[in-house]
């Protein structure tokens, strides 16, 4: 029988993630997420008119250390890393102080159109 823990899935709830990788990306911008409840997480991106605009995806811990965002990746939780599902990049993660500071920083990409 499998033992499975959500206090990390708790601990996420309501808070924001960044997930950036050392060197400069296609996408142009960091991921960013906003963990809504215990299997939906926001993920959020820049359309081609500039708007902010987030994809609703399911995550779920399928190990003690490691939470699995569907069509995005896998976090190790224990580093705060991203392993992206398409090529495998790594990018490094840290908690937001707020979702408004997720909303800001995007803002911020948005404006300079860096993400096309």
């Amino acid at each position: 029988m499998m033992f499975s823990s959500n206090s990390f899935g708790n601990e996420i709830v309501g808070k924001s993630m960044k997930c950036k990788a050392k060197k400069e990306t296609v996408r142009g911008y960091p991921f960013y997420f906003f963990f809504e409840d215990l299997d939906n997480v926001q993920s959020y991106f820049i359309d081609k008119t500039d708007e902010i605009k987030f994809l609703n995806l399911n995550y779920e811990e399928v190990k003690s250390n490691i939470i699995e965002i569907r069509y995005v990746g896998e976090i190790d939780k224990n580093n705060l890393i991203l392993n992206h599902t398409k090529g495998g990049e790594r990018y490094k993660c840290s908690f937001l102080s707020s979702k408004k500071q997720l909303n800001k920083e995007l803002e911020e990409f948005a404006k300079k159109g860096s993400h096309k």
